[in-house]
């Protein structure tokens, strides 16, 4: 149900309605869900820029005391998500009354909604269980894109793959988390060993909570192995160049964000960064001002906009650029292969929109836009076939909000890469799921994905003067698999060259 409040406070009187309401109101010692006082998610709609000017103030402020924005203020029209803990659903509501700001609750238990999505598989008919290797395979890890899994997991699938597929695939450990998780990356093409060659780099899961992309890049990989040799435009991906897959960037935060159905643990967003500044008495929680936004640490206009300098916001930016061994690991391995790289995917969830640069300012974009942007549409168009998602186009500031220190920024504006998108996956702004994404979607997600991400595959390939494949007949496409064909030397060589 849609609620107006009907008192008109001039915008000067707004601060001062934000402190009575974020002072006046006791921290709760335990804020986990329940069945009586749950917590809440409240979509607000401003209406005009006086209205979306307040919910600007209220992301700004009100985040530090534990509301939670699973969508932040964008533009006029645009709704805004945001959950609310249960002792402070009155006072919220109040506050938006006084504002005059339209909002229904389109979760009335997130916990509940949680329990019901995430800790048990989709039995839903009609999506098949689809296995990524046969029966032969003597029970080697498998995703049947049902279910959720934990990093370990992800981890013995690669090395599965690794070890079905040594000719062509091998895992790296590109650095490792604070808590001494190694971040781990495959490398899928053949022949390992070839120098020179052109390469993709696909990563997901820079945001703990944000558990779908993870997934989606797990079906990449099972994609580039399983079909190699059967599909010649596969093939030639796998001859033409390297893939560089990174499934989870941040390992420390997602498993942290898997270890309770509690929503603010559940919706943890940044790593577990241990940060040396102490809790205040009313941040009293022990992880309360732990954690770095990841895709706000990276040496692109830094600390400039969208980003925060307080520990406790979720959007917290580090110390320093690169202060963080996550973002660090990315910066190394994407500047010592940037003359390879031709393109960068990051993957996030949610909202349907695939953004290219530049992220931190409105209307500001690299010199090869146009180029940008019609790849763009056209790995739009090419998703959109398959279950007939649709998908927004545009830079991040221009589709969302200004935020920089951003990976995608920094892949373009300093590593130099010609192709980088981040792409905000399923759902789409007016479902109310968020991200809470049910599992039976995560197929679909993956498949339709992957077919907008084969258009700037494709693109990257005619800019080398290389045709992609069509057809069973491609004489560029045979496979050339040879088990067993790299070398202990060969490979030595090759761990040399990627550490």
């Amino acid at each position: 149900m849609i609620r107006r409040s009907y008192s008109n406070f001039v915008i000067g009187l707004w601060a001062v309605a934000l402190i009575q309401f974020v002072n006046s109101v006791p921290m709760p010692v335990d804020s986990a869900g329940n069945k009586n006082n749950p917590y809440k998610v409240y979509r607000l709609y401003p209406n005009s820029t006086q209205e979306l000017d307040e919910c600007v103030d209220i992301w700004k402020s009100a985040t530090k005391y534990h509301l939670n924005f699973w969508k932040e203020p964008s533009r006029v029209g645009v709704a805004i998500d945001v959950m609310v803990p249960p002792k402070y659903h009155t006072q919220f509501e109040d506050l938006l009354s006084e504002r005059k700001l339209d909002y229904i609750i389109t979760i009335q238990d997130v916990q509940k909604l949680i329990e019901e999505r995430e800790t048990r598989p989709s039995k839903e008919p009609g999506f098949e269980q689809e296995k990524l290797f046969d029966e032969s395979t003597n029970g080697g890890p498998r995703y049947d894109y049902q279910h959720y899994y934990n990093y370990e997991h992800m981890r013995l699938y690669m090395r599965d793959i690794e070890k079905r597929y040594p000719d062509m695939a091998k895992v790296y450990t590109i650095g490792f988390t604070h808590e001494g998780r190694p971040i781990e990356m495959i490398k899928i093409g053949f022949p390992l060993t070839k120098r020179g060659k052109k390469a993709i780099w696909v990563d997901a899961g820079i945001h703990a909570r944000e558990w779908p992309s993870s997934t989606t890049a797990i079906y990449f990989m099972e994609q580039l192995a399983t079909k190699y040799g059967k599909d010649p435009l596969i093939t030639q991906y796998v001859n033409e160049l390297n893939w560089y897959i990174v499934p989870l960037l941040n390992p420390d935060g997602y498993e942290y964000s898997r270890s309770s159905t509690d929503p603010e643990v559940r919706m943890w967003r940044k790593n577990r960064s241990p940060n040396a500044i102490a809790c205040s008495r009313e941040r009293s929680r022990a992880h309360c001002c732990m954690g770095v936004d990841l895709n706000r640490n990276f040496d692109f206009h830094w600390g400039e906009t969208g980003a925060s300098t307080d520990p406790c916001e979720e959007i917290y930016q580090g110390s320093s650029p690169f202060s963080e061994p996550e973002a660090k690991a990315v910066r190394d391995f994407i500047l010592s292969h940037k003359n390879d790289i031709q393109a960068v995917i990051t993957m996030h969830t949610y909202s349907q929109i695939w953004i290219h640069p530049f992220g931190h300012v409105r209307n500001n974009y690299p010199s090869d836009v146009t180029e940008l942007h019609d790849t763009g549409l056209k790995a739009a168009a090419a998703l959109e076939t398959l279950y007939g998602t649709k998908y927004k186009v545009g830079s991040g500031a221009d589709t969302l909000y200004p935020a920089s220190g951003g990976s995608d920024d920094w892949s373009k504006g300093k590593a130099g890469v010609k192709y980088v998108y981040l792409l905000e996956l399923r759902p789409e702004d007016s479902v109310i799921d968020g991200f809470i994404l049910e599992p039976r979607y995560l197929l679909p997600t993956g498949r339709e994905t992957w077919e907008g991400v084969k258009v700037v595959v494709n693109t990257a390939l005619k800019r080398l003067n290389i045709e992609p494949a069509t057809g069973d007949d491609s004489k560029q496409t045979q496979p050339f698999h040879s088990k067993g064909r790299n070398t202990k030397r060969e490979v030595n060589q090759e761990d040399e060259e990627l550490n």
